[in-house]
């Protein structure tokens, strides 16, 4: 349920945000790009998480090395 509303939510951000930005754009292809677009974000965000827990794991290992060293 809760990826469910994330994607719902995310969609009709995107589509909100290309229909009523300054220029503007008819409804149709705002809800079409909403479409290509909310896997992409979706997916980068993915990305990023784990890129930044990557890099908190590494950090810890990191620390625990230098104690061990003392």
């Amino acid at each position: 349920m809760k990826i469910a509303l994330i994607l719902v939510l995310t969609y009709a951000c995107s589509v909100l945000v290309m229909r009523y930005r300054r220029d503007g754009m008819d409804w149709e292809p705002a809800l079409l790009i909403g479409l290509l677009v909310t896997p992409l974000v979706l997916l980068l965000s993915w990305g990023r998480d784990r890129l930044m827990d990557g890099a908190r794991r590494a950090g810890e290992r990191a620390r625990d090395r230098r104690r061990a060293a003392r």
